[in-house]
């Protein structure tokens, strides 16, 4: 039962070029993991670094590895890190999640995809948990909800 189906016809008709090409298109396929902008990920990873280099973060081969454990790997320090090194720019993957997928990978490393970016992880998803309450506060803060 729609209450104010006589008004909201009424209101549609009134709206001139009013045809199917004039729709504008919502997108709701969101993904979770692009939640934050590349400076809030990069300030998130460095702070992580900073306060808490020593937490097993994942597990490979049979191996617990620190978060440090993980950076060293890859040759990796805070200091290194910027918006440049993390390239996480998904330009040309409309409708390609597979380049999405490749693209969306910290320093171009799916072992900090896995850590910081998936819910399914050995962290149980805390830190996307974490990383997603500041980005709400912040919007909140800012007056966006």
């Amino acid at each position: 039962m729609q209450l104010n189906a006589e008004k909201e016809n009424a209101v549609q008709r009134s709206v001139p070029h009013r045809d199917f090409y004039n729709i504008r298109k919502v997108d709701t396929h969101i993904h979770h993991s692009a939640i934050m902008n590349q400076k809030h990920l990069l300030r998130f990873i460095k702070s992580k670094l900073k306060h808490c280099p020593n937490e097993v973060v994942i597990q490979r081969d049979g191996k617990f590895l620190t978060l440090s454990e993980v950076f060293r790997s890859l040759k990796l320090t805070a200091y290194d890190l910027s918006i440049d090194t993390l390239d996480m720019h998904a330009d040309n993957t409309f409708h390609r999640f597979d380049r999405f997928n490749l693209k969306y990978n910290p320093v171009g490393e799916s072992r900090l995809r896995e850590i910081f970016l998936k819910s399914d992880n050995f962290l149980s998803g805390r830190y996307l948990a974490e990383i997603t309450k500041e980005v709400f506060s912040d919007c909140e803060a800012n007056k966006y909800v």
